[in-house]
C-alpha cells in the first residue's frame, strides 16, 4: 500500500503544490502565500483528498495506523513540492504573509483531523493497537473528561515538536522541511507515549490508555500555526527579509503547513511505536525474571 501512496498519489499531490506561483511569478509559493489564494486553497485540499484515499485503502487492507502513516506519506509529497517558504516570504515580506501562513496551518490542521476522522471511521473493528491514532465520538469523549491531561499533551506536543525544528532545520529547503517535521513529531510522539502508558498505569488500565495520541498530534499540528506567529516576534515582521538572507530564521519560520501536518501524520506515531516496543522489552524481561 505504500507504493500506492508513495509512487503515485504521493507525486500527484507534490505536483499540485508545485503548480502554484508566486505573485511574481516564481514557483516559490505556498497555498496562501501565492497569486492565487483560491487556486491554493484547491490544491491544499486536493492535497488531503489523495492522503485520504492512500490513507483510506492502506486503513482498510491493512490497519488504522498503516493508513494515518499512508496518509502522512501523501501529505509530505505535497510539502516536498511546495516553493520554499523562505523565498516565498522574500517575496512577499511583511506580517500579512506570516498571518497567511498560520492560517494556511489552521486550515492543514483541520484537513488533518478531517482525514482521521474518516480514516477511523474505515477502520472501525480493527485491534486495540490501532487505538493510538483513532479519533472518534468515543475518544472525543475520553478527551473531554481527562482536559487537564489531554491539554498537557497538546502543549507537550508543541514544545517538543518546535523546539526539534529550531534546532534540526537551518534553512527553507523542502527536503529540511520534511525532516525538520518527521523528527520533531518523533520526539513529540515520544514523549506523548510516555504520558499515555503514565496515565494507563495511574488509572489501572492495560494498553494504549483511552486518550489515544491525538492530543499530541494536534499540538504538533499547531506548530503550523504557532511559527509563523512567533515569527511577527523573532525576527519581527519588518525583519524577515534580513532573517532570510542572512539564514538566521528561526526553523519554525521555515516550515510550510504541510511539512508540519506530514511530520504530525508518520512521525507521532512512530514515536509512540518506539514508546511501546520499549514497554513490551520491559514486560518480556520481567516475565522471565518471573
Amino acid at each position: 500500500m505504500r507504493i500506492l501512496s508513495l509512487c503515485v498519489l504521493g507525486p500527484i499531490a507534490g505536483g499540485l503544490m508545485s503548480s502554484l506561483k508566486a505573485a511574481d511569478g516564481s514557483g516559490h509559493a505556498t497555498a496562501l502565500v501565492s497569486g492565487s489564494v483560491s487556486g491554493g486553497l484547491i490544491a491544499l485540499v486536493g492535497v488531503f483528498v489523495l492522503a485520504m484515499v492512500g490513507g483510506g485503502v492502506a486503513t482498510k487492507m491493512v490497519s488504522l495506523r498503516e493508513g494515518v502513516l499512508n496518509m502522512g506519506l501523501v501529505v509530505a509529497w505535497g510539502a516536498w513540492g511546495s516553493g520554499q517558504v523562505g523565498e516565498a516570504l522574500r517575496g512577499a515580506p511583511g506580517s500579512g504573509s506570516l498571518v497567511m501562513l498560520a492560517v494556511e496551518g489552521g486550515i492543514a490542521l483541520a484537513l488533518s483531523l478531517v482525514g482521521l476522522v474518516v480514516l477511523a471511521k474505515m477502520g472501525r473493528g480493527q485491534e486495540h493497537r490501532d487505538e493510538c491514532v483513532r479519533l472518534d465520538a468515543s475518544v472525543i469523549g475520553n478527551i473531554g473528561s481527562n482536559i487537564a491531561t489531554s491539554a498537557s499533551m497538546v502543549v507537550a506536543g508543541l514544545v517538543v515538536s518546535m523546539g526539534v525544528v529550531w534546532l534540526q532545520v537551518q534553512n527553507d529547503l523542502s527536503g529540511q522541511a520534511v525532516w525538520g517535521g518527521f523528527v520533531g513529531a518523533a520526539g513529540a510522539g515520544v514523549l506523548g507515549g510516555m504520558m499515555l502508558k503514565n496515565h494507563s498505569l495511574k488509572n489501572e488500565r492495560s494498553g494504549e490508555g483511552e486518550l489515544s495520541l491525538v492530543p499530541v498530534i494536534v499540538g504538533v499540528l499547531l506548530g503550523g500555526v504557532a511559527g509563523p506567529l512567533m515569527g511577527m516576534v523573532v525576527p519581527g515582521g519588518g525583519k524577515i527579509l534580513e532573517a532570510v538572507a542572512s539564514g538566521d530564521a528561526p526553523g519554525w519560520m521555515m516550515m510550510s503547513s504541510l511539512a508540519w501536518a506530514g511530520g504530525a501524520l508518520i512521525g507521532t506515531p512512530v514515536g509512540y511505536s518506539w514508546v511501546e516496543s520499549s514497554v513490551e522489552r520491559q514486560h518480556g524481561q520481567a516475565a522471565k525474571v518471573a
